[in-house]
């Protein structure tokens, strides 16, 4: 069960730093959507580290 939401996690981290890569580059870098975008990216790498550490 804890490989399965990890994937998806990690999935959703995929799929948010395109989405911010492009935001970034046709938006720029300080744009809100950029920055609402990194901080959802951050906050995904916090629960995968979690599961992580949990894991362990």
């Amino acid at each position: 069960m804890q490989s399965n939401i990890k994937s998806q996690v990690e999935s959703e981290i995929r799929n948010l730093k395109l989405q911010m890569i492009q935001s970034g580059i046709t938006k720029g870098l300080n744009h809100p959507d950029t920055i609402k975008l990194s901080q959802k990216l951050d906050k995904l790498l916090n629960d995968l580290q979690n599961l992580t550490n949990h894991k362990k």
